[in-house]
């Protein structure tokens, strides 16, 4: 009874403790930024999605379709650009986000106490607030995996069909929101289910077929209309930039030779006229998601038809390239993890006035409590491609990272000698440690960049292993 009672305390601590920070933030001057929808890479055309938005979603092949049609929708319904649904949407996704991570973490038997610390100190951190106030798909995805675990937690104790129904429908989500989860994710979890659950195989798999089917059908349309059996038609682009550390002179006599398109040398992500002898950009789908060059405020139309072909002579010259020259390769995977263990609430790619306005606590965030001052004893610089002069320095999160992950792993193994584990906790944890190896692998291998915002993506998984530290055995 005292624990039920210190639990629903928290509880209202938290949400009271929500509500106080974001109307301090809001007093200060943190606003919701919806300048992303005018330009990002990864929407279409405002006015397309308007004026055409369920055609124009059929003909997407950039991205996976739900959070265009999620902007198309809000669009549709509010005036001047949502700017009034956009911050409420948000702001309720990380209220849930926060009770759910408390949830999740006293399941574990983490003391309310410390449960209600973490979440306070992820609540109020610069990551959480730059991401909540930034209209993309991140934050919502983040939400979903935290989501999936407790569905899942919430099939396994009650076993009931609706919970573990949910469970994939939360994956399929997922899966049309983010194009780093591919089907076949999907299918190497259900399989996990279906053989660590074998007596309830038929409830499981019968559960699955719905979302199942609705990913599926999504790749087939992808595939029967452009030839791609993917969600994202930008695969090439992407990978080509790992091939960015081969040595220029290297590249180009491949070209000489005839070994590689000349496409190989040239920056992904440019303009049409680029590629004008790569592929047709004159077409006559009569779909303007599909004909345009450019949206109506003047960017680049990448869901033009046209960019797919484009994308396949990169991956086939990336591709040889790696083949070609796997040392250069795991460089960029290196620099691709080295991007993955900056804080994520780095200016790469959180800038703005938000970031300006909470400078202060940012600072102090990443240079302090993530260790940035460590440049001072060491650092280095290098060159990249493009001629900029980078900086090289480490932090704390490669060490608490490791710590944290290698104590998890530990636990899966030997759980229940060490803190008595439960069959119900430790499968939860398989599953937190699959998706956290999942998006790592796949993400710095086969992109660099940005790859801080993967790990955000595990930014509440990382606060439940950080709980596991503090968990006490139980009898």
């Amino acid at each position: 009874m005292k624990n039920g009672k210190n639990k629903n305390i928290s509880i209202l601590l938290l949400i009271l403790s929500f509500i106080i920070s974001r109307l301090i933030l809001y007093i200060i001057g943190v606003r919701f930024d919806t300048s992303p929808l005018s330009w990002f890479y990864q929407f279409l055309d405002p006015v397309v999605l308007k004026q055409d938005l369920c055609r124009s979603i059929f003909y997407l092949h950039i991205q996976p379709p739900l959070f265009n049609l999620f902007l198309g929708l809000v669009l549709k319904i509010v005036p001047d650009n949502g700017q009034f649904l956009f911050p409420i949407v948000y702001s309720s996704v990380g209220l849930l986000m926060v009770l759910l991570l408390f949830t999740i973490l006293t399941e574990f038997k983490i003391s309310s106490i410390f449960a209600l610390l973490l979440c306070l100190f992820f609540m109020v951190s610069p990551p959480t607030i730059l991401f909540e106030n930034w209209l993309f798909y991140d934050y919502l995805v983040t939400f979903l995996l935290l989501l999936a675990v407790y569905l899942l937690y919430k099939y396994i104790i009650k076993n009931y069909w609706v919970y573990i129904f949910l469970f994939f429908l939360c994956l399929s989500l997922i899966i049309l929101t983010r194009a780093i989860f591919h089907l076949l994710w999907f299918v190497v979890i259900l399989i996990g289910l279906l053989f660590s659950y074998r007596n309830n195989f038929k409830k499981i798999f019968l559960s699955s077929l719905i979302p199942l089917l609705l990913v599926s059908g999504f790749y087939f349309k992808n595939y029967i209309i452009f030839k791609q059996f993917n969600l994202c038609s930008w695969f090439g682009m992407n990978l080509i930039k790992m091939t960015w550390t081969t040595p220029f002179d290297k590249t180009t006599k491949l070209v000489e030779d005839g070994k590689i398109s000349d496409i190989g040398i040239l920056l992904p992500f440019g303009k049409p006229e680029v590629y004008q002898k790569y592929a047709n950009f004159d077409t006559f789908t009569h779909i303007p998601a599909l004909d345009r060059k450019y949206k109506t405020n003047g960017s680049i139309n990448f869901n033009h038809i046209g960019y797919i072909s484009v994308s396949q002579q990169y991956y086939t010259a990336a591709k040889y390239l790696i083949i070609k020259f796997p040392q250069y390769y795991l460089v960029s995977v290196a620099k691709s993890f080295y991007a993955y263990l900056k804080p994520c609430s780095d200016s790469t790619i959180l800038k703005g006035n938000n970031r300006s306005v909470i400078y202060p606590w940012t600072h102090f965030y990443e240079y302090y409590l993530l260790g940035g001052f460590l440049q001072k004893f060491w650092h280095t610089t290098y060159l990249n491609r493009l001629g900029q002069k980078n900086a090289i320095y480490i932090n704390f999160l490669y060490i608490l990272l490791s710590f944290i992950y290698g104590w998890a792993i530990i636990v899966l193994i030997k759980g229940e000698k060490l803190i008595k584990i439960t069959k119900t906790q430790k499968f939860l944890l398989g599953f937190i440690m699959f998706n956290i190896f999942y998006v790592t692998i796949v993400g710095n291998f086969t992109d660099t960049g940005e790859n801080m915002r993967f790990r955000f993506l595990l930014q509440p998984y990382t606060y439940i292993l950080a709980g596991l530290l503090f968990k006490t055995p139980t009898p």
